[in-house]
């Protein structure tokens, strides 16, 4: 017996379901499919929830999605498809896609309009004229400068700092900036925050009531939590707790380029930009314990690319081959402890994970897995 009690569905229709290509909306219900008729091989899924087993790899729950259809799902322990968690860092691109919204309606000029402009009455930004440059596209990229140290360089200090702060907004811009807006990349969980402080501030809508009014309602989430800073504001860089299946409606939003059943819900030109890389990371880092995970950030979502290959080294202690075979370029959400949303548009697939990884370098098995097993 493994120390996991673990449910394993590869998931039937009937030969009435759609082949190949055929597309429906998995707004009220999931419709199922066998891998092959999605023109999929079920033995190399099959292979690698079988390897999850018998690696005993802390993985709480997998989705694969394909055409649309889910064709199959994992679950450890007491999981199932029902089961919300913290998706951790997932949160930001549920917040970036909000941004997009909010500027697809008008409510913000553009991802150039600037803090100044938006918090015209804030007194840090006021007394510190280097803050009102720093632009939305600063922020969704994570070159704003702010002075947060909230990132794993800095062992969260700056979280902790946060979370003990009264009011959140003035507490990360009273910090400062480090460095000029747009100069270097520099992981921010504040910045991210200031994000949804932006939809709530120029809005005047609660970050989650506007979610579910332009985003939930739309891709079928309704069973979600989402904490809130002292004002009230929900987190913008994480603690949104979704199911592994709602957290794979975004990866099918943004698959499809922002349209969900024949409604255009973001724009496809800020998927565009969303998904492009705008920042990198590692530029100019040669240490490897100060590295980032991956080479290549969008607007709050990453790349494929690791820092240095760095997945490929470390597979074989991880027990899996070292399948070096080039990948198209693919997209992802990523948050702590190895919480996932794969988009792979040559595949038309989105997967996603939820884990419980407690090494750094662990987090890269999702990504190993998928590369290993699903595309290989």
């Amino acid at each position: 017996m493994f120390a996991k009690s673990i449910l394993i569905s590869f998931l039937f229709l009937c030969l009435s379901i759609p082949s190949f290509g055929t597309q429906y909306w998995p707004t009220i219900v999931w419709k199922k499919s066998s891998p092959q008729l999605q023109g999929f091989d079920p033995k190399s899924m099959n292979e690698m929830f079988q390897f999850i087993q018998k690696r005993k790899f802390p993985i709480d729950s997998i989705v694969v999605v394909k055409n649309g259809y889910l064709i199959g799902e994992f679950y450890a322990d007491n999981n199932n498809e029902e089961t919300i968690s913290n998706i951790y860092s997932v949160t930001k691109s549920f917040t970036s896609a909000l941004i997009g919204i909010a500027i697809d309606k008008g409510h913000i000029k553009s991802e150039n309009q600037t803090l100044g402009s938006i918090f015209s009455k804030n007194k840090a930004i006021k007394s510190d004229p280097k803050l009102k440059d720093i632009r939305v596209h600063h922020l969704l990229t994570m070159t704003s400068g702010l002075k947060t140290r909230d990132n794993h360089l800095s062992n969260y200090s700056g979280v902790f700092s946060l979370r003990n702060s009264k009011n959140w907004v003035d507490h990360i811009l009273s910090l400062g900036t480090e460095k000029k807006p747009g100069e270097i990349y520099n992981y921010s969980n504040g910045g991210s925050h200031i994000l949804a402080a932006i939809v709530a501030e120029i809005t005047r809508v609660p970050v989650e009531k506007y979610a579910e009014r332009h985003l939930f309602s739309h891709i079928g989430i309704n069973n979600y939590k989402w904490e809130k800073d002292p004002q009230g504001i929900n987190h913008g860089y994480s603690n949104l707790e979704l199911s592994a299946r709602d957290m794979a409606k975004l990866g099918m939003l943004y698959l499809n380029k922002g349209q969900w059943d024949e409604k255009q819900i973001i724009s496809s030109s800020w998927i565009e930009k969303s998904l492009k890389t705008h920042s990198y990371p590692n530029k100019g880092r040669f240490n490897p314990f100060k590295l980032y995970p991956y080479n290549g950030y969008g607007y709050q979502w990453w790349n494929s690319e690791t820092a240095w290959k760095a997945d490929l080294s470390y597979r074989k202690a991880w027990g899996m081959g070292n399948n070096t075979a080039e990948h198209p370029e693919y997209f992802l959400a990523l948050g702590y402890e190895g919480q996932y949303v794969f988009i792979l548009p040559r595949h038309n697939m989105v997967v996603v994970f939820k884990s419980q990884f407690g090494k750094a370098r662990d987090i890269l098995i999702p990504k190993a897995l998928v590369e290993e097993f699903l595309l290989n």
